[in-house]
């Protein structure tokens, strides 16, 4: 089971242009929302209405943050997890350069 989803978060972290969008589109829900609660707070009168309005902004910016959250993580820490199991290439040595030389 942990080898799936480790496999699948490597995955996630070589898809650099859907984790950017996921960034971004949870940004923009994250502000969206602020806005809302900010627009209901300060422009409608209390009553139920304002309520359920500030609400429906509260649960946008929650997902919303979650969303930019996911994106940001898996800009970041995927991709450094990525590069981290990748197989390291040696560093050539004087005597591999030379036994490659006599072989040719």
């Amino acid at each position: 089971m942990l080898k799936k989803i480790h496999q699948w978060l490597l995955k996630r972290a070589d898809k650099q242009a859907d984790n950017i969008w996921i960034f971004t589109l949870g940004t923009v829900g994250f502000f969206f929302g602020v806005g809302i609660i900010l627009y209901a707070q300060n422009t409608l009168a209390s009553s139920v209405g304002q309520e359920i309005i500030v609400l429906f902004g509260f649960i946008l910016a929650i997902i919303g943050g979650i969303a930019a959250i996911i994106g940001y993580l898996s800009l970041s820490l995927l991709r450094f997890l990525s590069f981290a199991n990748r197989e390291r290439v040696k560093t050539p040595t004087l005597e591999s350069i030379e036994v490659e030389e006599k072989s040719l």
